[in-house]
């Protein structure tokens, strides 16, 4: 939740602001015309009180003191105002609404019935709303409506804005599935639009090969000549060139090899050697790739300076958490790592050091913000009361609550224990205080009644971790105790990734976010298979990790620095947070007649 920080300059401002209404409202009206100076008096004093308090608001939002001068707000009434008035109190309202994130409601000062009210603005106020109405989508996550309005506003902008705004242009676009950009593409008739449409074509379809990707913008620059981005690319595309052309030519990867970690060192090994062997065979200069094996020493970093010495220029590696902290704590990192596993203590970004990893708190995290956009607002929270349990619903419930959102109750089961299954729903849904008002009432009366149990009503969604079989048994049990109209959303780890129609039917309708790689099949997954069947059958996930990691590793400087970067790997679409920690965005899924399909939230997520 935002917290409330009071200045000294804001610990003045409303006292003196209260003390400055409560004057105006003493003073004598006097009309030397003879007309009615009671009404005279109240309808000018109406319009000062309005305007000192606008202006304590704009005052306040100088001051970031967004609580304050929301509460403000609320104490005006939108009818007293005249159109001015109104229209400044409509743009307060607007950014109050962007300072806290909320973008949907920003939206409807900036977008809706009150939009009229800015046609007669100066142009540069103007623009200034147009940016701000992007902004507002970006947020409430409509990324084409909000290029849409940036690549409108763009001709407007002067040279220094105009590069920020191709740059968040080409971000937005990275963020529309590829299918929605081809459609549009072909239909849209605007010159500049739908040149954008197609440079991201090339972002999405060539993102995870460096040279395919160079050599689609060159292309597309010769058949686009004259378009804005053609001039001036936005900056992370810039740079391809150069990166391209510092390639590291020997990579070291340290991985357990042998040991009890063996099995998932050799995967993600598999998954690398894969992308290697493909990428070779589609004609890209490869690097010499040099494994060591961490389970042969419990001094990873020695065997860092080893890989060095043998004349590594990029490390992949090492997996196990213990050595990941290792080498986030070591005195110097010469040449970057790209740790597949995450060391908990990282507050701040290293040089050089970066992080990958498929954490399931990640997949929590984002379902708290894609349901969010989507307006659900009061969820309830079903896991296992495990130390995996606990960790993943509380990221996910940290995140909600940040945001603003509610957790109506979380309720951990017994995931050794299916036959207690039945007492955690009916309490987490409070089946249990509707029984016993109705054995209260029998006992009163002393007769049978005709009743019906009824669960809460204020939940929009059931946040649900489990795995499989715990998923098979909990969503029946949930349609029973009247909670079938509900959605249900969860993780990953609820769907086995094997298609099971007949057990699956159990879970039928649970949505879910889950890697491309387990919802589809592809050319890499094929050659795993005919190469590494065992890694592919009992670690397929760690092969994708593998796969992903040979595809990042180049490009790790670009993505440090551009937030815009996107990579549609394996394990899901690849940015990276600022602390330097590869950030997975999966795709959305729902069970179909006991099939897991592909879907998008908005097909789904609505408040009952």
């Amino acid at each position: 939740m935002r917290k409330t920080y009071w200045s000294l300059t804001t610990k003045l401002v409303i006292p003196a602001f209260i003390a400055l209404i409560a004057g105006c409202a003493t003073q004598q009206a006097v009309s030397p015309d003879g007309l009615d100076a009671d009404l005279v008096s109240d309808s000018t004093g109406t319009q000062a009180r309005i305007n000192q308090q606008l202006s304590a608001v704009d005052a306040l939002l100088d001051l970031n003191q967004i609580d304050e001068a929301e509460l403000l707000l609320d104490g005006i009434v939108f009818d007293q105002m005249n159109t001015g008035q109104q229209t400044r109190y409509a743009l307060a309202q607007a950014h109050v609404a962007l300072a806290n994130g909320d973008g949907q409601q920003a939206l409807i000062w900036l977008s809706g019935e009150y939009a009229y009210l800015f046609d007669g603005l100066p142009l540069d106020d103007q623009i200034t709303i147009g940016l701000d109405r992007a902004t507002a989508n970006e947020y409430a996550g409509k990324p084409l409506t909000a290029a849409r309005e940036r690549i409108f506003l763009a001709p407007l902008l002067d040279d220094g804005m105009a590069q920020l705004n191709h740059d968040q242009i080409w971000f937005n676009l990275q963020l529309v599935p590829v299918e929605q950009i081809q459609l549009l593409a072909n239909q849209e008739s605007s010159p500049d639009l739908n040149g954008w449409l197609n440079l991201a074509l090339v972002g999405h379809t060539q993102s995870d090969d460096l040279y395919q990707l160079l050599a689609g913008i060159e292309h597309w620059q010769k058949q686009h000549r004259s378009h804005p981005a053609a001039k001036n690319l936005p900056a992370s595309l810039q740079v391809l060139r150069e990166i391209a052309a510092s390639q590291p030519t020997h990579v070291g990867v340290l991985l357990p090899l042998s040991g009890p970690l063996a099995n998932a060192g050799v995967a993600i090994r598999d998954g690398l050697l894969t992308a290697w062997y493909q990428a070779q065979q589609n004609g890209q200069v490869v690097p010499e790739l040099s494994f060591f094996d961490t389970a042969s020493t419990d001094n990873v970093v020695n065997l860092y300076k080893q890989a060095i010495t043998r004349g590594a220029q990029a490390i992949i590696g090492p997996l196990a958490k213990s050595k990941v902290l290792q080498i986030s704590q070591a005195d110097e990192l010469p040449i970057p790592v790209l740790a597949l596993n995450y060391a908990d203590t990282q507050s701040q970004k290293r040089n050089n050091f970066y992080q990958f990893g498929l954490a399931p708190e990640d997949e929590a995290i984002q379902i708290a913000h894609d349901i969010w956009q989507e307006g659900v607002r009061n969820v309830l929270v079903l896991a296992p009361n495990s130390d995996w349990g606990i960790r993943v619903s509380d990221a996910f419930i940290d995140t909600w609550q940040r945001q603003g959102g509610l957790i109506a109750n979380k309720s951990l089961f017994n995931g050794s224990r299916p036959d207690l299954y039945l007492g955690s729903i009916k309490s987490a849904l409070n089946i249990n205080t509707s029984e016993l008002r109705h054995n209260q009432l029998q006992r009163l009366l002393g007769s049978q009644l005709v009743y019906e149990t009824r669960r809460r009503q204020d939940i929009d969604a059931v946040f649900m971790l489990a795995f499989p079989a715990q998923a098979r048994q909990l969503k029946p049990i949930l349609d029973y105790q009247r909670a079938s109209n509900l959605p249900i959303i969860a993780t990953s780890s609820v769907y086995s990734g094997v298609n099971d129609k007949a057990r699956d039917q159990d879970i039928e309708g649970i949505r879910f976010v889950e890697t491309p790689w387990r919802l589809s099949s592809n050319d890499e997954k094929a050659q795993v298979n005919d190469v590494f069947p065992d890694s592919l059958n009992n670690h397929a996930s760690l092969v994708a990790l593998g796969l992903d990691a040979f595809k990042i590793y180049s490009r790790l400087p670009q993505m440090s620095i551009f937030s815009d970067v996107r990579i549609n790997g394996n394990t899901g679409t690849l940015a990276m947070s600022e602390l330097g920690k590869v950030q997975r965005t999966l795709d959305w899924a729902v069970i179909n007649k006991g099939v897991a399909m592909k879907a998008n939230t908005s097909d789904f997520v609505a408040i009952p």
